[in-house]
């Protein structure tokens, strides 16, 4: 996993979301990964839902035994209706963590839509997402949004709750700085000599 962060515990809750994945090998004593699965041993053509850490890990072996498909939110349907409307769409339900697990999703989509997806999604999300920020009622508006879009709206809350204190104590008021004072003196002095 070459953008993980190991101590991070969002991280760790991204990779251990399962993905469909295709076995490609047979692989001995692997056949509890199945839970539809009569035999010990996974065989070849065999589809399961593993967590992202180990698709990714029996997908980068040589030869590779599995290859990973795209999450159902990532295939054609689910992206045709966030290109549409991503405002819809309650993220929280269907991909927590849609954002980062589209990342590293996005490397085993061969057409890169994937990658196109989660931005233009988080443009017609961005709205909502300051709404979120600035609204007194942070359950109601909080409710659709992913974990990542939940966080940074608590921080721009937060961000934002501390400028209007700071605005309404009045103690430290903004003035020009000495030097731009000068420079405005020495311009507008040499404006009138000329």
């Amino acid at each position: 996993m070459t953008n993980s962060n190991y101590l991070n515990i969002s991280d760790i809750l991204v990779s251990n979301e399962k993905i469909p994945c295709k076995i490609l090998q047979d692989l001995p004593k692997m056949g509890f990964l199945d839970p539809s699965a009569t035999e010990d041993d996974l065989k070849v053509g065999s589809n399961v839902e593993i967590p992202l850490w180990l698709g990714e890990t029996l997908y980068s072996r040589r030869p590779p035994l599995v290859s990973v498909d795209l999450p159902k939110i990532y295939k054609d349907a689910y992206r045709e209706i966030l290109n549409a409307d991503a405002c819809t769409i309650d993220l929280h339900k269907f991909a927590q963590y849609f954002y980062e697990l589209g990342c590293y999703i996005a490397k085993y989509d061969i057409k890169g839509e994937v990658a196109t997806t989660l931005v233009n999604t988080f443009k017609q999300r961005f709205r909502m997402l300051l709404a979120a920020s600035v609204s007194n009622d942070s359950i109601g508006t909080m409710q659709p949004l992913s974990v990542s879009e939940r966080e940074r709206a608590a921080a721009a809350a937060a961000t934002e709750h501390a400028l209007s204190a700071w605005l309404q104590r009045g103690d430290s008021p903004l003035t020009t700085a000495c030097m731009v004072a000068n420079h405005r003196k020495r311009k507008r002095a040499e404006m009138e000599m000329l």
